[in-house]
Protein backbone atom coordinates (compact mmCIF):
# COMPACT_ATOMS: atom_id res chain seq x y z
CA UNK A 1 0.00 0.00 0.00
CA UNK A 2 1.06 3.54 -0.76
CA UNK A 3 -0.46 6.31 1.37
CA UNK A 4 -0.42 9.76 -0.19
CA UNK A 5 -1.56 12.63 1.99
CA UNK A 6 -1.38 16.39 2.22
CA UNK A 7 -3.51 19.48 2.52
CA UNK A 8 -6.44 20.34 0.31
CA UNK A 9 -5.61 21.26 -3.29
CA UNK A 10 -1.92 20.37 -2.99
CA UNK A 11 -1.79 18.05 -6.01
CA UNK A 12 -2.13 14.63 -4.40
CA UNK A 13 -4.08 13.03 -7.24
CA UNK A 14 -1.90 14.62 -9.91
CA UNK A 15 1.18 13.28 -8.12
CA UNK A 16 -0.28 9.77 -8.07
CA UNK A 17 -1.24 9.93 -11.74
CA UNK A 18 2.22 11.08 -12.80
CA UNK A 19 4.33 8.88 -10.54
CA UNK A 20 2.29 5.68 -10.67
CA UNK A 21 0.94 5.97 -14.25
CA UNK A 22 -2.68 5.98 -13.06
CA UNK A 23 -5.51 6.19 -15.59
CA UNK A 24 -8.84 7.85 -14.73
CA UNK A 25 -10.73 4.54 -14.85
CA UNK A 26 -8.45 3.14 -12.10
CA UNK A 27 -9.58 5.73 -9.52
CA UNK A 28 -12.35 5.24 -6.98
CA UNK A 29 -13.70 8.58 -5.73
CA UNK A 30 -15.07 8.34 -2.19
CA UNK A 31 -17.38 11.38 -2.52
CA UNK A 32 -20.71 9.96 -1.25
CA UNK A 33 -19.64 6.36 -0.73
CA UNK A 34 -19.84 4.20 2.35
CA UNK A 35 -17.93 1.33 0.75
CA UNK A 36 -14.66 1.20 -1.18
CA UNK A 37 -14.67 -0.25 -4.68
CA UNK A 38 -11.78 -2.67 -4.22
CA UNK A 39 -11.53 -3.33 -7.96
CA UNK A 40 -9.90 0.10 -8.46
CA UNK A 41 -6.17 0.76 -8.01
CA UNK A 42 -6.58 4.14 -6.28
CA UNK A 43 -8.86 5.19 -3.42
CA UNK A 44 -9.17 8.97 -3.59
CA UNK A 45 -10.66 11.11 -0.82
CA UNK A 46 -10.57 8.68 2.08
CA UNK A 47 -11.51 11.53 4.42
CA UNK A 48 -14.91 11.76 2.66
CA UNK A 49 -15.56 8.06 3.17
CA UNK A 50 -14.71 8.49 6.86
CA UNK A 51 -17.23 11.33 7.19
CA UNK A 52 -19.93 9.31 5.43
CA UNK A 53 -19.35 6.37 7.76
CA UNK A 54 -19.53 8.61 10.84
CA UNK A 55 -22.79 10.13 9.63
CA UNK A 56 -24.16 6.58 9.28
CA UNK A 57 -23.11 5.78 12.86
CA UNK A 58 -20.35 3.38 11.79
CA UNK A 59 -16.79 3.32 13.11
CA UNK A 60 -14.42 4.19 10.23
CA UNK A 61 -11.41 2.69 12.04
CA UNK A 62 -13.19 -0.66 12.29
CA UNK A 63 -14.09 -0.48 8.59
CA UNK A 64 -10.53 0.30 7.50
CA UNK A 65 -9.02 -2.31 9.82
CA UNK A 66 -11.48 -4.96 8.59
CA UNK A 67 -10.50 -4.23 4.97
CA UNK A 68 -6.71 -3.91 5.34
CA UNK A 69 -6.11 -7.08 3.32
CA UNK A 70 -8.19 -5.70 0.44
CA UNK A 71 -6.24 -2.43 0.26
CA UNK A 72 -2.68 -3.72 0.66
CA UNK A 73 -2.07 -3.31 -3.08
CA UNK A 74 -3.83 0.08 -3.39
CA UNK A 75 -2.79 3.71 -3.47
CA UNK A 76 -4.76 5.54 -0.79
CA UNK A 77 -5.07 9.32 -1.09
CA UNK A 78 -6.29 11.30 1.90
CA UNK A 79 -6.52 14.99 2.69
CA UNK A 80 -4.90 15.89 6.00
CA UNK A 81 -7.61 17.68 7.97
CA UNK A 82 -5.71 17.80 11.26
CA UNK A 83 -4.52 21.40 10.98
CA UNK A 84 -6.26 24.61 11.88
CA UNK A 85 -8.88 25.42 14.47
CA UNK A 86 -10.53 22.49 16.23
CA UNK A 87 -14.17 22.38 15.07
CA UNK A 88 -16.87 23.20 17.61
CA UNK A 89 -19.34 20.86 15.93
CA UNK A 90 -19.13 17.44 17.64
CA UNK A 91 -19.50 15.49 14.38
CA UNK A 92 -16.72 17.48 12.73
CA UNK A 93 -14.46 16.89 15.76
CA UNK A 94 -15.24 13.18 15.59
CA UNK A 95 -14.49 13.23 11.86
CA UNK A 96 -11.15 14.94 12.39
CA UNK A 97 -10.14 12.41 15.04
CA UNK A 98 -11.32 9.45 12.97
CA UNK A 99 -9.36 10.58 9.90
CA UNK A 100 -6.23 10.87 12.05
CA UNK A 101 -6.71 7.43 13.55
CA UNK A 102 -7.36 5.87 10.13
CA UNK A 103 -4.28 7.54 8.68
CA UNK A 104 -2.20 6.26 11.61
CA UNK A 105 -3.45 2.71 11.00
CA UNK A 106 -2.77 2.98 7.29
CA UNK A 107 0.68 4.47 7.96
CA UNK A 108 1.65 1.50 10.11
CA UNK A 109 0.63 -0.85 7.31
CA UNK A 110 1.86 1.12 4.27
CA UNK A 111 5.02 0.18 2.42
CA UNK A 112 5.42 3.81 1.35
CA UNK A 113 4.04 7.14 2.59
CA UNK A 114 4.29 10.34 0.58
CA UNK A 115 3.40 13.80 1.86
CA UNK A 116 2.43 16.28 -0.85
CA UNK A 117 3.03 20.00 -0.36
CA UNK A 118 2.68 22.43 -3.27
CA UNK A 119 2.67 19.50 -5.67
CA UNK A 120 5.99 18.19 -4.41
CA UNK A 121 6.09 14.72 -2.91
CA UNK A 122 8.29 13.94 0.06
CA UNK A 123 8.67 10.26 0.90
CA UNK A 124 8.46 9.90 4.69
CA UNK A 125 8.43 6.11 4.80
Amino acid sequence: MVLIFGGAYQGKLEYAKENYKIQENEIFYCDSSREIDFSKKVVYGLEKLVLNLIKDGADPLVYVNKNLDKIRDKIIICTDISGGVVPTDPVMRQWREAVGRCMALLSRNAQKIVRIFCGIGTVIK
